[in-house]
C-alpha cells in the first residue's frame, strides 16, 4: 500500500506542476507595445520614449539605453507613466537614421526581463526652392 501511495503523490505532484506551469510562465512582466512602435519610421524625432509592460514596471531594477547612428544618446532618468509604463524623456535632439531601445526591467516577481525596439527617423528633406 506504501508504494501506490508513493506512486500516486509522484503523479499527483506532476499532474499540479503541469497545470501550474503556464500560469507561472506568464506571470512575467513582458513588453506589450511602445512608443516609437517596433520598426516604426518617423517623420519627426520624439521628445520621449514610452514602454508598456503586462504589469507595472520596477523602477529601481529598471535601465533604459537608446543609441542610434552617433551612438549612445543620452536620456533622462525613467519614470512611471501609468498604465503599467515607463516614460523616458530624450535629453538631446535626435538626427534621421536608426535607433535601438534597449531595455532591462522587472516585475513584482523580480524576475528581470529585457528586450530592444527598433524605429527609425526620417531623414530632413530641404525646402523646395522657389
Amino acid at each position: 500500500m506504501l508504494k501506490s501511495f508513493r506512486g500516486l503523490a509522484v503523479i499527483f505532484t506532476i499532474l499540479v506542476g503541469l497545470c501550474t506551469w503556464p500560469a507561472l510562465l506568464s506571470a512575467h512582466l513582458k513588453l506589450e507595445r511602445s512608443n516609437p512602435a517596433a520598426n516604426a519610421t518617423l517623420d519627426a524625432a520624439p521628445p520621449q520614449l514610452q514602454l508598456w509592460f503586462s504589469e507595472e514596471p520596477l523602477l529601481v531594477m529598471t535601465s533604459v539605453t537608446l543609441t542610434g547612428p552617433k551612438g549612445a544618446v543620452k536620456l533622462d532618468k525613467a519614470r512611471a507613466g501609468g498604465e503599467r509604463s515607463l516614460i523616458v524623456p530624450i535629453a538631446t535632439p535626435l538626427e534621421p537614421g536608426a535607433y535601438k531601445i534597449a531595455w532591462k526591467t522587472a516585475g513584482d516577481d523580480g524576475h528581470t526581463l529585457q528586450g530592444t525596439v527598433d524605429f527609425s527617423v526620417k531623414a530632413r528633406t530641404a525646402p523646395a526652392s522657389k
